[in-house]
């Protein structure tokens, strides 16, 4: 189990990796919500749908253990790119552990 960091240590420490060959997007949102691009809208042959969840903790500067939780949707046009998303972000979001994996759309 990793120690948590130190809030001075958390501006600069890892966030959550940028989706190379991805975009943010939705599958079933309620109505009132406004809409993302979804595999229907998305140019690609192939879309798969990742989704991570999971956290890091930090120490803020009151000394109280805080996790910093994302949760986060992206589509890519191959599966290779939404693994390679899934475990750079399970590095640094990984405890607590939350859902994780890719999904084929179509």
């Amino acid at each position: 189990m990793s120690s948590p960091v130190r809030a001075a240590d958390y501006a600069a420490g890892p966030a959550l990796a940028a989706p190379e060959g991805g975009v943010a997007c939705s599958i079933g949102q309620p109505f009132w919500v406004p809409t993302g691009p979804t595999a229907e809208t998305l140019p690609w042959p192939s879309v798969y749908y990742g989704h991570f969840s999971g956290g890091r903790p930090y120490v803020d500067a009151f000394g109280r253990t805080i996790v910093d939780w994302r949760d986060e949707h992206v589509c890519f046009p191959t599966s290779a790119q939404c693994r390679a998303w899934v475990k750079a972000s399970y590095r640094t979001h990984h405890q607590p552990e939350g859902y994780r994996g890719c999904l084929l759309l179509r």
